[in-house]
């Protein structure tokens, strides 16, 4: 009788062992799919995965939206055409932001 409840027991242990197992390699598929996804996504849109939150730190930081409300004023310092087309073409070829970004902040930059 003890033969029996200790098979019972074994049994019932190696399936909860094969349970978790199957749900512990689809959580760790899941994730590793999840990852390659992201670091795919972030190439795409131009940035470096592994430095992605401090590009787009650095992008906010020189947004004029985030930008003071005392430097925006019509007694502001305003860049050359020059320096502004020039400061765009950096940030382009260094990558921190896109060809479409570029194109856009490009036209802007012309039409004042």
């Amino acid at each position: 009788m003890t033969d029996d409840f200790l098979d019972g027991t074994v049994q019932q242990m190696n399936g909860f062992m094969a349970l978790f197992g199957v749900v512990f390699a689809t959580v760790v598929i899941f994730m590793i799919v999840s990852g390659v996804r992201r670091w795919k996504a972030a190439k795409d849109a131009g940035y470096d995965p592994l430095a992605m939150d401090t590009q787009i730190a650095a992008q906010l930081g020189r947004s004029e939206l985030l930008r003071p409300a005392e430097a925006t004023g019509a007694d502001a310092p305003q860049k050359s055409i020059e320096e502004r087309l020039a400061e765009l073409d950096d940030l382009h070829a260094r990558g921190v932001i896109s060809d479409a970004e570029h194109a856009a902040a490009r036209a802007r930059a012309l039409e004042r």
